[in-house]
């Protein structure tokens, strides 16, 4: 009896130890090393995410300053050229007023000794109508009064030898005005029934700068190569030359 005791005895002590080993808790310490350990990796990650997107940043600042300083150095070559442009058309104007008062004196002198039909429409009123016309332009600037000014002189005067300077004038105003198509209308009339007329360069030199801004460019090539090669003394021809080789 005493021998079953001790023996149930030693089989409680034994199954009370192993309840006791089997439900302690894994070590916290562990756990918390393993935590920290991912939590770092992935901060790590995001670090370097973080750094590589902010240099794409800093970078594509550069780049956008660098076209915005690009698109500013274009804009400010254009408003040079524009103004160079405008100082040769106000020196072509102040030296056409010049041709045309030579012109005017020679056309006087002229049909005070040998009456010609083609130097004047007839009725003496085409001289003063066409400086009307010119002094709107170099006295008032009224570009839209001397464009229909223009216009009606070349109607009320068809046989006047001031109607293809009338024609180029015309066609610089309407130039001036971007009425482009209407302006190389203009230029082509001079061009085409005026062979003889000293407006006739600098009009196959504005065809080509029209037709070159629209686009057209073996069109302008054409107008260019024209003007230096029947006009190659012209300060018409070297414009002509300068642009073409810019094409």
């Amino acid at each position: 009896m005493k021998k079953r005791n001790t023996t149930a005895a030693i089989l409680l002590a034994a199954f009370f130890s192993t309840s006791i080993y089997a439900a302690a808790p894994i070590s916290d310490a562990t756990v918390s090393t393993a935590s920290n350990a991912e939590l770092l990796k992935r901060m790590d990650e995001l670090t370097r995410v973080m750094t590589i997107r902010n240099k794409m940043q800093i970078r594509f600042q550069t780049q956008i300053d660098q076209l915005g300083q690009e698109v500013n150095q274009i804009k400010g070559s254009i408003e040079v050229f524009n103004n160079q442009l405008e100082q040769i058309e106000d020196r072509q104007r102040n030296l056409y007023q010049m041709l045309d008062e030579r012109q005017q004196g020679s056309s006087t002198n002229q049909s005070n000794s040998v009456p010609d039909s083609n130097l004047s429409s007839g009725d003496g009123t085409d001289k003063s109508a066409y400086q009307s016309a010119v002094n709107l332009v170099l006295n008032d600037k009224q570009y839209q009064q001397a464009i229909t000014a223009f216009e009606a002189f070349v109607i009320d005067h068809p046989k006047s030898s001031y109607v293809p300077n009338a024609q180029y004038w015309l066609g610089q105003l309407l130039y001036k005005e971007k009425k482009r198509k209407e302006a190389k209308t203009a230029f082509l009339v001079v061009t085409e029934q005026y062979p003889e007329s000293n407006k006739r360069a600098d009009a196959l030199l504005k065809i080509g700068i029209i037709d070159e801004y629209s686009g057209a460019i073996d069109s302008a090539k054409s107008y260019y190569q024209k003007t230096i090669t029947e006009y190659p003394s012209s300060s018409a021809a070297s414009l002509a030359d300068k642009r073409l080789k810019a094409l």
